[in-house]
């Protein structure tokens, strides 16, 4: 998955094909937590350092269809200490509705 990098973020676009359905017609939603977990790690990675997932809660709000394009994007919310705090949030692209957010705690691993 490629991502874009910035003000503590980290963002990348695409869509997923039928062959991700839980159900018929309707993203499976352990594959939408995946995508939140790794857009999460990526900003807590890359500005904070090696890290990993202590836990993480993840709300549905709406269902996503196979081919639908979103925007995954996750953010690294506390600054400093070697426990972290990040959100993330999947939006479709068409018209703007959120599908799913997170939040997650990190321990980042010592060098």
């Amino acid at each position: 998955m490629k991502y874009l990098e910035e003000d503590q973020a980290a963002e990348t676009e695409l869509s997923l094909p039928k062959e991700y359905q839980g159900w018929a017609g309707v993203i499976h939603g352990g594959l939408l937590s995946t995508l939140l977990d790794e857009m999460m790690a990526h900003a807590v990675w890359r500005f904070a350092g090696p890290g990993l997932t202590l836990g993480m809660e993840v709300r549905f709000h709406e269902p996503l269809r196979p081919e639908e394009r979103v925007k995954v994007r996750g953010v690294l919310k506390t600054p400093n200490g070697s426990r972290r705090q990040a959100a993330a949030e999947i939006i479709r692209l068409s018209d703007g509705r959120r599908i799913a957010s997170g939040t997650s705690r990190f321990l980042l691993l010592k060098e």
